[in-house]
Order: structure tokens, then sequence, then C-alpha cells
């Protein structure tokens, strides 16, 4: 018997289609909203490549009043003019978060990130001296560390949970591209009077372009809902997802984790370092973020033509092939692997990978001497570094980030996430960028520079196989109790359980876990913070 649609006096029937056109292009809009936003991390990558080539420019070099070769006091300015991005990236990456994106929303810190960037790329385009450079990068550095908070945030409370994580991994993808972008432009401009300043200039228009874009988009419908502008939340959120009740019921799981949040509470800084337990993955998360930049990655974007030209390697399969590689990579691990094989599997062997690399490279360098460029030795030496890129990308690259977001309890994240982030910018790129020319420049040259970086990583292998458990596939509820160790003996049963199956401390403390809130270990007895572990000890969370 025939099915038969009920009477529909004076109502319109709802066309299933028509539904799917709405969510279709409701979903294109986020995507497009999302590729726009994640333009800012074009910023990160173009600030961070364009000065290794640049470095060589003869014009340039002019400017600054550098000799044809480098000495002590040319590496020292060059440490000094990489830093000068670092330094204020540093700063405002680990104070924005709570001074200005929570504050005022993740539109005007993005706006605000945006023209600082193109104010410091105007400064650096029309520099007449060093220092003028400097205050430059320093503008363009406070930028790129307010948009790089606020980008990934942006993203990941707009898209949708089903494409969220692609949405969130352009943004590291873009940051790739625009250190292949930097090279192809450096390469074209290289031998021009000004072609210093044209690819500088760039910075300008990417800058002034996305904060016009900006003021064109609204913010993002979990701000506007923790600001308390409600209505204006949903009938943001109903235009992102084309469909009202949708929305709404999204909405809801908004407000109900933002009370959990409420319920929770934000750690001081004092009890990050005081609890135990907070302290120890922190200190964690801040090495993971320390090894990412000591194990030579910013070495090679920023100062990249300077070790090629010390090399006389100066081909443009030095010039492209790296960041390509750097890209592919990025690409591969990120929408590819890290889902499938794990954070941790990619962890190691990407670590392995960039040490053989450089180590491989920086023993043909040393063997060559001074007949690099002569033979295949030059082209060895650029297939190891391009090894060692793909090793980076494939795995630190993005794995570094999204290993710290994941293991941070809720209560400390915020600004567990910001120190970490802090530690990336400031200590590790700070030391990097100051240490590498030297060494380019000194006793060690090209080839005991790849050793050094090729040793270091090396030595951050054990650690990665030691201390990093897996948090693939496993909630905040599991993560966290994988960290909770506080004594050297715990710390070794951790060791053990990474050792043995990869999920550190494991069950050992999910007994102890289960009698507290799932959520970042929080006792949730109105009448103390207080919890006792199995010893009867009593533990502040």
């Amino acid at each position: 018997m025939a099915a038969t649609a009920p009477a529909t006096e004076g109502k319109a029937v709802p066309d299933s289609r028509q539904g799917q056109d709405v969510a279709g292009a409701s979903n294109m809009r986020v995507i497009l909203l999302c590729i726009f936003v994640a333009n800012t991390g074009f910023f990160h990558g173009y600030d961070n490549g364009v000065v290794s080539d640049v470095f060589t420019m003869d014009p340039f070099r002019d400017m600054m009043g550098w000799p044809p070769l480098d000495d002590e006091k040319v590496a020292f300015q060059k440490g000094l003019t990489v830093n000068g991005f670092n330094i204020g990236a540093a700063i405002s990456a680990v104070l924005c978060g709570h001074l200005i994106v929570d504050r005022y929303g993740r539109k005007p810190a993005l706006i605000l990130g945006s023209v600082l960037f193109a104010v410091g790329g105007l400064v650096q385009t029309c520099a007449l001296n060093s220092w003028m450079l400097i205050v430059g990068r320093l503008v363009a550095g406070v930028g790129v560390g307010i948009t790089s908070c606020a980008g990934p945030a942006y993203i990941a409370e707009v898209a949708p949970s089903k494409i969220r994580g692609a949405m969130v991994g352009i943004y590291q993808s873009n940051i790739c591209l625009a250190i292949v972008g930097a090279s192809i432009l450096n390469a074209a401009d290289h031998d021009m009077r000004n072609g210093w300043r044209y690819s500088l200039s760039v910075q300008i228009v990417l800058g002034a372009a996305t904060a016009l874009g900006l003021f064109f988009c609204s913010d993002t419908p979990r701000f506007l809902e923790s600001a308390g502008r409600s209505e204006e939340a949903v009938r943001v959120l109903t235009a992102l997802r084309g469909d009202e009740q949708m929305a709404s019921q999204e909405l809801a799981m908004v407000r109900a984790e933002l009370e959990e949040e409420k319920l929770i509470g934000s750690a001081s800084w004092g009890e990050i370092f005081v609890n135990k337990y907070f302290r120890n993955v922190v200190i964690l998360g801040c090495l993971v973020q320390f090894f990412q930049i000591m194990t030579g990655i910013n070495a090679m974007v920023s100062f990249g033509g300077t070790l090629f030209a010390d090399l006389g390697v100066t081909s443009i399969a030095s010039t492209l092939t790296p960041p390509l590689s750097f890209l592919i990579g990025n690409t591969i691990g990120g929408f590819g692997l890290v889902d499938r094989l794990g954070r941790r599997t990619l962890l190691i062997w990407g670590m392995a990978g960039m040490a053989l690399s450089m180590l491989a490279g920086g023993i043909v360098a040393l063997v060559a001497g001074e007949h690099t460029s002569e033979g295949g030795a030059g082209y060895v030496i650029i297939a190891m570094i391009v090894c060692y890129m793909f090793s980076f990308g494939i795995s630190w690259g993005f794995g570094a980030w999204l290993y710290i977001s994941e293991i941070m309890p809720l209560r400390v994240r915020g600004k567990a996430v910001g120190l970490c982030t802090g530690v990336n910018w400031g200590p590790a790129n700070v030391i990097s960028a100051f240490i590498t020319p030297l060494m380019i420049a000194g006793p060690m040259g090209s080839g005991g520079t790849l050793l050094f970086f090729g040793v270091f990583s090396a030595f951050v292998v054990p650690f990665a196989v030691f201390c990093l458990p897996e948090t693939k596939g496993r909630t905040l509820e599991e993560i966290t109790p994988m960290f909770r160790f506080t004594t050297l003996n715990e710390f070794l049963q951790f060791v053990d359980g990474n050792l043995k199956k990869g999920d550190g401390m494991g069950v050992v403390c999910a007994t102890k876990e289960a009698k507290m809130n799932p959520v970042a270990g929080v006792d949730t007895k109105p009448s103390s913070n207080a919890v006792q572990d199995e010893r009867g000890e009593t533990v502040e969370v």
C-alpha cells in the first residue's frame, strides 16, 4: 500500500533538498570564513621566512653596513634582527589571551594583530638603518603573537566539529606556504636594487587586506555568549549553520561548557607552579615547545640562506626545496597520519629522522670542507636538509602545538598553553636566533652548526620515548591521569608505562582520578578543594 502525505492546508511542505542546499551553503560559508581567518597564518610564516635570503642580498647588506663576509658583529646583528620579531611575539602571545582575546573578543584581537603586522612591515620596508628594521620587526612580532593566539581560537569556535581539525590545519599549512612564498619572491628579486624592500613590503599588503576583511566578519558565537550577547550569538550561529534549531542546540552546549568552566574556575599563576600535578605537566609542555625550536627548525628557516651561502651552495634548489618539503611533510602529517599513527609515534620517529638528517649533513659538510660547491657534496647537504624539513613538517611542526593543547588540564589550560607558547617564542627562539649565526660565522662553521642541531635532536628522541604518552583518541578525562606523578618513583612508573604501553601512569591513577571531577582533576566536594591520594596525603587541586 502506497504511503500518502498528510494534508497540509495552507502550509508549504518542506523540501529536504532545499534543506540540504541551505546546509551546504552554510558549510561553504564557514569554510570560506575559516580560510580567510587562516590567512593570519601567513603572517607567522612569511615574517619568519623572508629574512633568510634578505640577509644575503647585497643592497640590504649595504644598508646595514655589513661587510661581504659575516663576522661576529654581523652575526650578532642578524640574531638581534630575528629576535626583535621573536621577543615581540613572545610577550604578546603570553599576555594577549587574557588581556585581549578573552576580554574584548577574537575579532578585535585579530584586527589589532593584523594592523600591527602591517605597520611593522611598513617600518621594515622603509628602514634606513638596523635599529629601524629591528623596531619594525618588534612591532610585527607583537601582531603575530596576537593573531597566533586569536586565529586558531576563532577557527576552532566557528567550525563544526566534523571539519574543525582540517580547518585549524589550514592555519598551520599557511605558515608553511608563506615560507615557500617568501623563498620564491626572494629568489625573484634577489639581485634587484630594492629587492629586499619589495620582499618586506608584502607584509603591509597581507596585514592591511586581512584587517580590512575582518571588519565584515562577526565575532565567534562562543565569545558573544560569554559576553552576555546571547541574541547576537544565536543570529551569528544560525547564519553559520543555516538552521536555527541546530544553532540553538549547539549554543545550549556552549552555555553548558561555559558554566562548567565557570564552576571549575581558572588557576592562578601561583597555583600552576605550586601544585605539583599542574607543574609537572606544564614543565613537560614547555620542554616540548623548547625542543621544537632548539632542534634547528627556525635556524633553517631564518638562517638557511646564510648557511647555504657559507657552504657555497646558491642554486635555486637550495632556496625552494627545503620549504617545499616542510609544506609537504606538514600536509601529510597533519591531514593524513596524525589520527592514524598517533601523536607519540610521529613525535618519536620524526625527531629520529631530524637527528639523522642533520648529523649526516654536518658530517658531509665537515668532510668536504671548502669544496662543498664542487661535485655532489653540496647536493647531499641540500638533500639532508630537505629530509630534515620533511621530518619536522610531518611530526613536530604541527605535533608540538597539538600535543600541548591536548595534555593540559582544563583548569590551567589557558595560562599553561600561553606559558608554553611563550617558551617557544621567547627562550627557544631567542637562543636559537643568537647562536645560529654566531656558530656559522665562527670556528664551527656550517658543518659544525648542522652537527650541533643533529646531536641536540638525538638527545630529544629519548625524551619523546620516555615522557610523551599517546593522546590519540583519548578524552581529557583519560589524558589527565596519565600525567599524575609527583615523586621520583612515580616518574619512573610514568616512564615505564610509556615504554610498555605508551600511556604514562595509565590505570595507576584511574582509581584516584575517579574520585574527582573528571574535568582536570578537580574535587567537586563543596567543602574543600583537596583530595587524598592512595598514601593518604592531602593534595590541593
